[in-house]
């Protein structure tokens, strides 16, 4: 017997050490370098584009667009080139100039980023994004990586604004008045408010927020009315969840079972109310008194429409089997596929399916509404999240936002106009005008027609350089490599053990 036990015991160790090896090998293989910008010295001019003038809802035809440099210097009804100009000519008849477009609610998640992440983003026309803070702290990455953003190095989403702090939930062990100080120091971050947090710490950070200028941004307290978060100051509320857990007669018995639980009280399950009967007592009297605060304190609002959609669509195995999971990496997808596991199995119960189709249908309705009484709309994905594809997604949020009641216009301002309004950066984003910088996305077909022709892209420019059809593909085939065969599993393996070592939780 003890023969056997010692066996066995040494057979152990072998699997042991092999799966050890195997690990150790994948670590050290080598990943692809990140791509670099185009070191482009060219001028350009598009010749006879038309410019999607997304504020006016109109298309100005046959412009000339001068690019020198990152900058659009100049606009012209004809062409005014010199003979001496060596501008390159860019054929623009029949297409459709639009600003590059803004992700408000992304994730860069981890730090092999700029081999799976950052390219779909740009080839995607994805030229600007707020970052949400991933699941791993990448602070000093996301500090470097937009250095060498700015200076054309990396080829990535320039990082505008990200959360260089997190607070709410199991995240809530900082203190918070040192935590707006260390936020302080740089002006493109901001603290994320995430769903769990007390209000005998969420009013202080706000105040203290208030004083030194910090923006604190994220999710709907859940222990907190919506509106006394919004007259605190909180810059953005984010996913569709906001106005149907707060417009209904149990809210406040919502939040208090929050308040319990967030305080480590002992709770009754029993004691918290039915999302089912919260939705079936929705009430637009609160719902629009929620909306005119917000109004009020120019409070905007990132729905993420596509997060909900999935959620709707858990059991649908052609929504699944999405052709662009090739762009994700093994442990992402384990990942994806545990969480649907988990939300099958949730919407077994009793009603819960019906509810979350509900639930998604709803919350389009509300984003209409919520915007036709003002509301400021942004554009965001929560990517990364489950079936949410970086850069991808945001054309898909688009046709959410046409669903939900906007036109194709006020769709593309929320990805474009109304993100440069919250970064005040409206002088040199936003816009196809000149002065502008130039991220340009030149598309084959009009998206004021018909949203969806958002995809249309035929080549872009980005810092004023030129990505043809060929270099966006380009983009896409060395993302698809790093997420598949041995590149996969080395880089699965590398954000496996950079969670286990800096998982923010």
């Amino acid at each position: 017997m003890k023969k056997v036990i010692l066996k066995l015991f040494k057979s152990g160790l072998i699997v042991i050490g092999c799966i050890l090896g195997i690990v150790l090998v994948l670590f050290i293989y080598p990943i692809a370098e990140p791509l670099s910008q185009k070191a482009d010295t060219n001028d350009y001019i598009i010749s006879n584009i038309n410019i999607i003038d997304v504020a006016n809802d109109s298309i100005i035809t046959n412009q000339f667009v001068y690019i020198k440099n990152d900058r659009i210097v100049k606009i012209t009804t004809g062409d005014s080139t010199s003979k001496d100009d060596h501008s390159q000519i860019v054929d623009g008849r029949g297409k459709y100039a639009l600003a590059g477009l803004w992700d408000m609610h992304s994730h860069l998640a981890f730090q092999i980023a700029p081999q799976v992440i950052m390219p779909l983003h740009i080839a995607n026309g994805v030229t600007c994004i707020r970052d949400m803070q991933g699941i791993v702290n990448i602070n000093k990455e996301r500090i470097i990586w937009r250095k060498k953003i700015d200076s054309e190095e990396l080829l990535g989403p320039r990082l505008i604004g990200f959360a260089d702090e997190i607070v709410g939930a199991n995240y809530d062990e900082q203190n918070v008045l040192e935590l707006v100080n260390r936020t302080a120091k740089d002006s493109q971050t901001f603290i994320k408010i995430y769903s769990g947090i007390l209000p005998d710490r969420y009013f202080p950070l706000a105040e203290e927020a208030k004083k030194q200028g910090v923006v604190f941004a994220g999710h709907y307290p859940n222990a907190i009315n919506p509106i006394d978060a919004s007259n605190a100051g909180q810059r953005s509320f984010e996913h569709a969840h906001l106005f149907l857990k707060h417009a209904n007669p149990l809210a406040e018995k919502n939040r208090e079972y929050y308040r319990a639980m967030y305080s480590d009280e002992d709770i009754d399950q029993e004691d918290r109310p039915s999302s089912i009967d919260m939705l079936a007592g929705f009430d637009y009297q609160k719902f629009y008194a929620l909306v005119d605060t917000m109004v009020k304190n120019n409070t905007y609002f990132c729905p993420t429409h596509i997060t909900r959609k999935y959620e709707a669509f858990t059991n649908d195995e052609e929504f699944l089997d999405d052709e662009n999971l090739r762009y994700i990496p093994y442990l992402v997808s384990l990942i994806w596929k545990d969480d649907v596991s988990e939300m099958k199995e949730y919407a077994k119960a009793k009603g819960n399916q019906q509810y979350l189709e509900d639930f998604y249908i709803k919350g389009l309705e509300l984003t209409g509404l919520a915007h036709e009484k003002g509301v400021k709309i942004l554009a965001g994905t929560d990517s990364y999240d489950p079936y949410s594809f970086p850069g991808i997604s945001l054309h898909r949020e688009l046709e959410e936002l046409v669903k939900a009641g906007l036109s194709p216009a006020e769709a593309l301002a929320s990805a474009t106009i109304t993100p440069a309004e919250y970064f005040n950066v409206t002088e040199i984003y936003g816009t196809v005008a000149e002065n502008k910088i130039a991220d340009l996305l030149i598309l084959d077909k009009n998206p004021l027609e018909d949203i969806r022709n958002t995809t249309s892209i035929e080549r872009l420019f980005f810092n004023g350089n030129l990505y043809e059809k060929e270099d966006i593909d380009h983009m896409k085939m060395f993302v698809e490599d790093n997420a598949s065969g041995i590149n996969g599993l080395s880089i699965s393996v590398k954000m496996f053990l950079r969670l286990m070592k800096d998982n923010r939780h």
